[in-house]
């Protein structure tokens, strides 16, 4: 009987654990409290499910590049709180800092978030998993240091890092 579970391991556990390991999912969030910001940003809004998110910023890349304008850190606001918000009703503005002289036409839009004290998690992780594992983390944090979550959050992803923000 135990020689059957070997094979089973070696094909099918082990290379989903390797990859799990790969993607970053065994990686810590860390945290700091830190003056961010100003961002200046382009971007589309999005409604509806979170998940559609990566192809809103693609579309905003797109646009971005059609107008000439040259873009920097992709950047997301969620300003919904997907614990409590019904999902048909999350809104959520992505797209990509730009240089402060930077205009753009509809359908993009300019953003900006001003310089502020946050809350700072960061997670190394693959894009599919690093939302997750940051999230989870900063809930615990702030039940453990009884904190309130506030939205609006930014989130920066760069050279496979997700950096959360929450206002302080």
């Amino acid at each position: 009987m135990k020689k059957h579970w070997l094979p089973f391991l070696l094909a099918f556990v082990l290379p989903l654990i390797l990859t799990y390991w790969w993607w970053g999912g065994f990686n810590k969030a860390s945290f700091e409290i830190a003056q961010r910001g100003p961002y200046h940003y382009a971007y589309m809004t999005q409604k509806g499910d979170y998940s559609k998110l990566p192809d809103k910023q693609q579309e905003v890349l797109g646009r971005l590049r059609q107008q000439g304008v040259a873009v920097g850190t992709p950047i997301t606001l969620l300003l919904n709180d997907a614990r409590t918000t019904p999902k048909r009703d999350w809104v959520a503005q992505t797209g990509y800092l730009v240089d402060a002289h930077a205009r753009v036409s509809e359908p993009l839009a300019i953003g900006d978030v001003p310089a502020r004290l946050a809350l700072v998690v960061k997670v190394k992780a693959q894009l599919l998993l690093a939302p997750g594992k940051a999230y989870s983390a900063l809930m615990d944090y702030l039940d453990e240091h009884h904190m309130q979550f506030r939205q609006p959050t930014v989130e920066l992803y760069q050279n496979g890092v997700l950096t959360v923000e929450m206002n302080l």
